[in-house]
């Protein structure tokens, strides 16, 4: 195989090559390279489809990439013999180069240190290439002594590895310092021809002395008509795919996709349109998280397809059908002078929502607010109207169909709460502030928490404390959880651009929204749209939260740790989970909530409580936060107990703005903080 036969026996074939055949494997390899970046991306974002759906793609691009490459490369040389191909090995050889592919790109998103899983991820993609040549070399029948010259072949694999190295490294940056897709797809193009291409001139060819010569004949034919399928494939993958993008995009944008109706966003986009309309219904089921936690997410469900199913039904021509929060329909009138008609068609509506099955047994009950046209209210005026129907019937337990009266459904602060959040979001008037995290002994800076503050024009500051409980109860928190997570992400990328580090920001996730598939979806996006190392999200969900339904909510968290999120326990010792589902939830920090350190410093007896919770989080190798630490004696008492404690608290600093935050870490080096 690697050694040279004897001159006076045989005789070396000298061949030329075909430019053309050299052109079109660097199209094909250049256009597979480009497939796979755009299918890898896909990858990362939310899609209707699994993720292994689009890794297996991505996988098959590449490898038939470099699949096609190798046969193009060999019909590009030009002998004076016949070669034939051997279909079963042509087929064959493929295997190899797909598995390795796709251990590669699972391996660049896992949690090894990035040096080792992107140089493994090269060699496997590089020793893939080479298996894959050397089966190829077996697909290709010719009658001749073929003979390698193996350091070529090593320099081949060398270079190979070398430059996908490059390409994998830049295509799973965390830190955003990135090159262009044309600078990766010449790493995988450049790096696949050099390895074929030098594996075709360490390959010598010898016939023996007076062995007849043919006219040069590649019998390829059906091979290149292979080719020629799969880039057709590739292409129409390709233009798959963007349709795909931006039909799942639109339709997770406006679309609800438990009922297929038209969802809150897209009823806001009314609202700004603020269009003339003859009339707008809230329907509001305030009992659906009493059914869910009865019956199970799957039956409350099923309820809501139910409600959706009949409001569709009976919804006239003239008006449309918005889902816009977990447990609200709303059902607005395009054109005016239809009032009359309205009404009676949401009579018709309750008669038939009176005969659904948890309604007619008293298990749900439900209210629909109508606000009724009126030449000088807007859209926004009749749909702040219907909600003030709505609300005022969950407070005073009148259910049923319910029609605006200004006298009856007075302002209230809850009302004023609900109604101007969105407006709040967009308008700033809701914030972020960032309280430091440090480690008690070396005065590590270690990341920080990203707490809520909200200042209403009129109502002045609204503690947390006051709306939280009302977003959470209206379904609502959700909404603000989603716009925390993007302004985080982008808050983080912005100081990495300012060479400011910050380790880690802590974000609190409401109660039940652990459980909800957009939660992850969202994360993984937003920290891939900024090239954010997952692990430096961390978060935070209260013992109380999980309680309701543990067997979801530690589902939910493996799913989070498999993408290399962190999770962080919130106020342990508050709730009720008891030992054995702490030790299946898959956490890496433990906060102590602030009322274990308050009465501290406290005698051995007293102080027992707060000793045991700090020896479970170290016999599980937990990370372990104490919240509320406000004086020196509490850290002093505190660090006699366990020397690597974290704090959070005013002692160490209060809740900052942004601009506060930054000039605190700049002043730290002050008192001896340690920075990353």
């Amino acid at each position: 195989m690697f050694s040279t036969p004897d001159y006076k026996e045989y005789i070396q074939l000298i061949g030329s090559f075909s430019s053309k055949m050299i052109l079109v494997s660097v199209l094909v390899i250049a256009f597979a390279s480009y497939t796979t970046l755009v299918l890898y991306e896909r990858m990362l974002k939310p899609s209707f489809f699994k993720r292994e759906v689009w890794l297996l793609l991505a996988s098959l691009a590449l490898s038939f990439g470099i699949w096609a490459t190798h046969f193009l490369a060999m019909n590009s040389l030009l002998l004076p013999v016949e070669m034939h191909v051997h279909y079963g090995w042509a087929f064959i050889c493929i295997v190899p180069i797909f598995f390795a592919t796709l251990l590669a790109f699972q391996l660049v998103r896992s949690p090894m240190k990035a040096c080792w899983r992107h140089a493994v991820g090269a060699a496997l993609i590089a020793q893939g290439m080479s298996a894959m040549q050397y089966l190829g070399m077996k697909a290709m029948m010719v009658d001749a002594l073929i003979v390698y010259d193996w350091k070529l072949l090593i320099a081949g694999n060398l270079i190979g590895g070398l430059l996908v190295y490059l390409a994998l490294r830049e295509i799973s940056n965390p830190r955003g310092i990135s090159l262009s897709l044309a600078f990766v797809m010449f790493f995988l193009t450049v790096g696949t021809l050099s390895l074929h291409y030098l594996g075709i001139f360490g390959t010598n060819y010898y016939i023996e002395e007076g062995q007849a010569l043919r006219e040069s004949v590649m019998h390829m034919e059906i091979m290149n008509a292979l080719i020629g399928v799969g880039v057709g494939l590739l292409l129409l993958g390709m233009l798959l795919t963007s349709y795909i993008d931006r039909y799942v995009d639109y339709w997770l944008r406006y679309y609800d996709v438990l009922t297929k109706l038209p969802n809150r966003r897209n009823w806001e986009r009314c609202l700004a349109e603020d269009v003339t309309t003859g009339g707008v219904a809230i329907w509001n089921f305030p009992d659906l998280p009493r059914i869910n936690q009865l019956y199970g997410y799957t039956e409350g469900d099923i309820i809501l397809k139910q409600i959706g199913a009949l409001l569709a039904k009976w919804k006239p021509s003239y008006a449309q059908l918005y889902r816009v929060s977990g447990n609200r329909f709303l059902l607005c009138v395009e054109h005016t002078g239809r009032t009359t008609d309205f009404y009676k068609n949401l009579v018709i509506m309750q008669s038939e929502m009176d005969q659904l099955l948890p309604i007619k047994s008293q298990e749900m009950r439900y209210a629909c607010g109508l606000a009724q046209a009126d030449q000088n209210k807007s859209v926004k005026t009749l749909y702040k109207e219907a909600l003030m129907v709505v609300e005022q019937a969950a407070a005073s337990h009148e259910w049923g169909l319910l029609t605006f009266d200004p006298v009856i459904h007075g302002k209230s602060y809850e009302q004023d709460v609900l109604r101007d959040i969105s407006e709040a979001l967009d308008e700033r008037h809701i914030y972020l502030v960032y309280q430091p995290k440090v480690k008690g002994a070396t005065h590590e800076f270690v990341g920080v928490e990203a707490l809520l503050r909200w200042t209403h024009p009129e109502l002045g500051s609204i503690p947390p404390a006051t709306f939280v409980p009302i977003l959470e109860q209206e379904g609502r928190m959700g909404e603000v959880t989603d716009w925390i997570i993007r302004e985080v992400c982008r808050q983080i990328h912005n100081w990495d651009s300012q060479g400011i580090r910050v380790p880690q920001v802590a974000i609190n996730i409401p109660g039940e929204y652990v459980t909800e598939p957009s939660l992850l979806n969202l994360l993984w996006k937003e920290t891939n749209a900024y090239r954010l190392d997952p692990s430096r999200i961390e978060l935070e969900i209260t013992e109380t939260s999980t309680a309701k339904s543990t067997t979801q909510a530690i589902a939910a968290m493996k799913q989070f740790r498999r993408y290399g999120f962190s999770i962080a326990l919130d106020d342990f010792g508050t709730g009720v989970s008891s030992l054995s589902f702490l030790q299946q939830m898959p956490i890496t920090t433990l906060k102590i909530d602030k009322s274990f350190t308050d009465g501290v410093p406290a005698p051995a007896k007293k102080s027992a409580v707060l000793n045991a919770i700090i020896a479970i989080g170290c016999s599980m190798d937990l990370t372990i936060v104490v919240e509320g630490v406000e004086r020196l004696e509490q850290v002093e008492f505190l660090l006699d107990l366990k020397s690597d404690l974290t704090f959070q608290g005013y002692y160490f600093s209060k809740p900052l703005t942004v601009p506060q935050f930054e000039n605190w870490l700049a002043d730290s080096n002050k008192l001896g903080f340690v920075h990353p």
